[in-house]
């Protein structure tokens, strides 16, 4: 192979994907950082938009709600909640349960 052929080699290459490599796991594991840095305030502000719903759809219906879902599908709120799941008691007492957040695998090691 003469020094003029033009193109690049095997190892320029490994070394370019792994720089690439290295690059995308540390913008994904950031990413992930910011979107659950919020997480905390959107579960209060969705519980408050639950509480204010219940006792809306309670003053139309004279009973509460049974879930966020139920207050979804008669139109007290936009959509169905996505942080949490709602349970909503006789009393009107309402229970959040968060699911979980976005979670990123471990980095490969090796």
């Amino acid at each position: 192979m003469s020094s003029r052929e033009k193109g690049y080699t095997l190892i320029e290459l490994l070394v370019a994907m792994s720089i690439m490599g290295m690059l995308a796991s540390t913008t994904t594991l950031t990413v992930t950082k910011y979107m659950n840095a919020g997480r905390p305030e959107a579960l209060r502000i969705e519980y408050k938009t639950i509480a204010t719903a219940s006792y809306a759809f309670y003053t139309d219906n004279q009973r509460w709600p049974s879930s966020g879902k139920e207050l979804a599908d008669k139109g007290y709120i936009d959509s169905v909640p996505t942080l949490a799941d709602y349970t909503i008691d006789t009393n009107g007492k309402i229970t959040q349960t968060p699911r979980q957040p976005v979670t990123t695998s471990p980095a490969p090691t090796g």
